[in-house]
């Protein structure tokens, strides 16, 4: 959203703009050591500015982000929705996530940064005459028009919320559990950032708040090839795992070790034997194993490795064939080829005159290590000394491995036990594979001048097609591991949902670190309530998850039952009239000190009592008294499409029951079970 005269005039005023690449950084703005629920509100009163508007009748903040690589500004609008105001009060991904045991929060908070459809539209406006939306395709339409551009559906009006084409939209229940809904780069209509800042400044964002976990469905496609497969695959995690996100729950009955066991089955799958496989049968795919192999600086020995392979050459050359490398004659005497670092007609922001100067400071950086080996950010750190540009550091240090340069080899490597990219040079001539270095640049040079981006998609797509997402075995009678294909890859495809744990329940300098210590003063308890008033339709849900309480070294045991009482009233609606009856872990007076009794970080349990557990807020995934009970062992709702049998009203997937998701559901509906009964019926009648 472009800033309005009278927004960049508040906001000189006020001098609250923020780095969209520097926000939520450690002491950018603050630093935030207690729970979500009073981190959130620090922040929207420090440091955003408050909105004389409401959105939809909710209260709203508003940042302002500068995008200083390409000098733009945009506007990260937060929004607080509470009950009393809420149209949905109760959250429909968490019960897909398996946290509908969860009470309905009393506040959630919403970031969004809006699409480009509405960046000319007041953002009080959108949330006052409502959004409107394609009832096929859910693509969001402006206000003027009437009918989906796409489809051609009349456009329906929905919630501000709803909207699936925003740049960007996460939102945080106030007990520190939240969901990331949307996130579209410049692919998806975004102009001022990509998909990697974006998901940046909402990681940052999510850790300088202390979220606890935060959950996302990955339905991400590139081209059509769906994201998650083909990044399982080339990296053994989805896209969304560089930022820490792991498996949270599959679809299906998918478990965790199912999921990592087909995509460790798919990623170790042999070329050779692949290669076996196909000859004879597909040519295009033998053809692309064999070139890849070819041009690759080392073997590639699985389908794992050529993908990555192919996904990392792809980000390094340009969109269409040029010349790479230029060799130099006093060079080739000695059957040296010298590679020049960046070619001039690579696309790229930064002139070849600042990429030259960039790997020279480099390389000065390495020579002057008093090691051989020196760290990647001991080498940024180096060099920034010099030049300030970071993402021209980082440009370079990426393309800059395992290259000659300057008449020396630049190594780069994994130390095995740091688990950190180390960078070295060697002098070519007196290094001992000095001919097969030579070789594969020469090879790889001759190579590479061959593609194009392009070309290397058109390579991925073809493979995803015929070998990920198509596979059929065209020799029955040959048993080996392609058989697994077909399996590995439903499972993968079936895995949509992921979490990353951020420990909010910690400091983030403790969470963010491996040693198991903390130079934190405050005494941090977890606080765990026992309801007294149990579900007579739903009893084996567990417990409200246990809530943070910070309290000073000197803290007394009335002081621990009085901030555990205030925090589950804040948080919890249930909780409203909560009265803390005892801690079952401490026996002591109300005057005792904690200090000796309980270690920070401790959890105990809380007998409480005046909870309201008939009310219809007691469940964040509603209150109704469905079973969920499939052939494919699933028995909780995991957000795909169900159907109830008309006898004894268990829900199960329509998918396993051979109706795809475009089938219309039938009037009647018999699970297997009661068919077959049913049909003995008849039968004896």
């Amino acid at each position: 959203m472009y800033l309005s005269a009278e927004r960049s005039i508040k906001r000189k005023r006020s001098d609250r703009l923020f780095g969209i690449h520097s926000l939520g950084d450690p002491g950018c703005p603050a630093d935030y050591d207690g729970p979500f629920r009073t981190n959130i509100r620090a922040f929207l009163r420090d440091h955003a500015e408050f909105e004389t508007y409401n959105v939809q009748g909710m209260p709203n903040w508003s940042i302002e982000l500068e995008n200083e690589k390409i000098s733009a500004q945009i506007t990260l609008a937060i929004i607080e929705e509470s009950l009393e105001n809420s149209p949905h009060p109760h959250c429909k991904h968490c019960r897909c996530m398996g946290w509908n045991h969860h009470p309905v929060s009393k506040r959630k908070y919403h970031f969004i940064i809006p699409s480009s459809e509405l960046e000319n539209i007041p953002f009080g406006l959108v949330g006052v005459t409502g959004a409107k939306v394609c009832p096929k395709c859910s693509d969001s339409i402006p206000p003027p028009i009437f009918n989906c551009m796409s489809c051609g559906e009349e456009a329906i009006q929905t919630s501000i919320f709803d909207l699936q084409s925003h740049i960007l939209h996460g939102v945080l229940h106030c007990n520190g559990y939240g969901h990331l809904l949307s996130l579209n780069g410049r692919e998806k209509g975004s102009k001022h950032a990509s998909g990697r800042d974006l998901m940046d400044l909402w990681d940052r964002l999510c850790a300088m708040l202390r979220a606890r976990k935060v959950s996302l469905e990955d339905t991400a496609k590139k081209r059509s090839l769906e994201l998650r497969l083909i990044h399982s695959v080339a990296y053994g995690q989805c896209w969304f795992g560089r930022w820490g996100y792991k498996y949270g729950r599959g679809s299906f009955g998918i478990s965790q070790q199912m999921y990592l066991k087909a995509v460790e089955a798919i990623r170790g799958m042999p070329l050779s034997v692949m290669v076996h496989h196909f000859d004879g049968v597909d040519k295009d795919v033998v053809a692309i194993v064999s070139m890849y192999q070819r041009i690759s600086g080392h073997v590639l020995q699985t389908l794992g490795d050529m993908l990555r392979f192919m996904m990392e050459l792809k980000a390094r050359i340009p969109w269409y064939c040029s010349t790479k490398y230029i060799s130099k004659d006093t060079k080739q005497e000695k059957g040296i080829a010298e590679m020049h670092f960046i070619s001039s007609d690579t696309p790229c922001r930064w002139s070849a005159k600042r990429l030259d100067l960039a790997t020279k400071v480099i390389l000065e950086a390495l020579k002057n290590c008093e090691t051989k080996w020196m760290a990647r950010q001991d080498v940024r750190d180096a060099a920034r000394n010099y030049i300030g540009d970071t993402g021209l550091l980082d440009f370079v240090l990426k393309s800059l491995g395992n290259r000659v340069v300057g008449g020396q080899l630049v190594r780069r490597a994994l130390n095995p036990i740091t688990k950190v990219l180390e960078y070295c040079l060697e002098d070519v001539c007196s290094c001992d594979v000095t001919s097969n270095v030579i070789q594969n640049s020469k090879r790889i040079s001759e190579s590479v001048c061959e593609l194009s981006r392009q070309d290397i998609l058109r390579d991925i797509a073809y493979i995803y097609g015929q070998v990920l997402e198509n596979y059929m075995s065209v020799r029955r009678n040959l048993k080996n591991v392609l058989a697994a294909i077909p399996t590995a890859s439903r499972i993968i495809l079936d895995t949509r949902h992921f979490v990353k744990d951020y420990r909010g329940e910690l400091t983030r300098k403790r969470a963010s670190s491996d040693w198991d210590m903390d130079d934190d003063e405050m005494l941090r308890v977890m606080c765990t309530v026992v309801l007294n008033g149990h579900d007579s339709h739903r009893p084996q849900r567990p417990n409200p998850p246990a809530e943070l309480v910070v309290l000073p070294p000197h803290a007394t045991v009335g002081d621990l039952k009085r901030a555990a009482q205030e925090a589950f009233q804040d948080t919890y609606s249930i909780m409203s009239s909560l009265i803390v009856d005892s801690v079952v872990e401490l026996k002591s007076d109300n005057e005792d000190l904690l200090f000796g009794a309980i270690e920070s970080e401790s959890s105990v349990t809380l007998e409480v009592s005046c909870v309201n557990t008939s009310s219809k807020l007691r469940y964040e995934g509603g209150n109704d008294n469905w079973i969920v009970e499939c052939v494919c062992g699933t028995n909780d709702d995991d957000g795909e499409r169900m159907i109830a049998c008309d006898l004894c009203e268990v829900w199960q997937h329509t998918r396993c029951h051979g109706m795809s998701d475009l089938d219309a559901i039938p009037v009647q509906f018999l699970c297997q079970r009661c068919g077959e009964a049913y049909s003995n019926f008849q039968i004896v009648i």
